[in-house]
């Protein structure tokens, strides 16, 4: 029955040819930890039917850097990341150690977890918030991975999601708190809208409607 929800409608995205496993590039931006880039790696491997690759690093791009307040612009680093992508890059997952925002709202400079152009070829994420909350290696590694898959998940299409403990739920300001309620997983609403054929079922822990 799952599957049968599995529709060929990818949002925004473009439908994708899945008779060889597309290819995620992770891209560290500046100098990374190895755990974090792990985690994202192995939580979206776990999600989508994808290969899933790792290239050096490269600098944070300085038109991204936000000098009033001291941090990177998201928008402008997937800016940057869209501008040269990867040889043979589906999706690109940008990761950085640097604390980054955008603009939401009202608010000129949100401090974010992570930003991505939603059914486009990039992301970002930051380990700057995660690490500063987390004390545990385990915690730090999952958080991570939820907010790497978060972030994939734009990429894909997804907007931000209302059913509770999705992966897709909206942080609301409140990252951490966001990351350790979610379930992890896609739930049924999210998978209905990704093309069939690119989620890796997992109904044990999968929020329902």
């Amino acid at each position: 029955m799952l599957l049968a929800l599995l529709t060929a409608v990818f949002l925004n995205a473009a439908p994708v040819d899945l008779s060889t496993p597309p290819t995620v590039v992770l891209v560290p931006l500046g100098e990374v930890d190895d755990a974090a880039l792990q985690a994202i790696r192995a939580g979206i491997e776990s999600h989508a039917r994808v290969t899933v690759r790792l290239d050096p690093m490269r600098p944070l791009p300085p038109e991204a850097w936000y000098a009033p307040r001291k941090r990177w612009r998201a928008e402008k680093i997937l800016d940057a990341i869209d501008a040269d992508l990867p040889k043979g890059a589906w999706k690109v997952v940008a990761v950085t150690a640097a604390e980054i925002s955008t603009t939401k709202g009202d608010i000129k400079d949100w401090g974010i977890g992570g930003l991505g152009n939603i059914g486009e070829a990039s992301c970002v994420v930051s380990t700057f918030l995660v690490r500063k909350h987390s004390k545990e290696p385990k915690a730090y590694a999952r958080r991570m991975a939820e907010l790497g898959v978060h972030e994939f998940g734009h990429t894909l299409g997804l907007e931000h999601c209302p059913t509770p403990r999705c992966v897709m739920s909206d942080a609301k300001g409140k990252l951490i708190r966001s990351l350790d309620s979610s379930s992890g997983q896609f739930c049924d609403r999210c998978r209905h809208q990704l093309q069939e054929g690119l989620v890796q079922l997992d109904v044990t822990a999968a929020p329902g409607p």
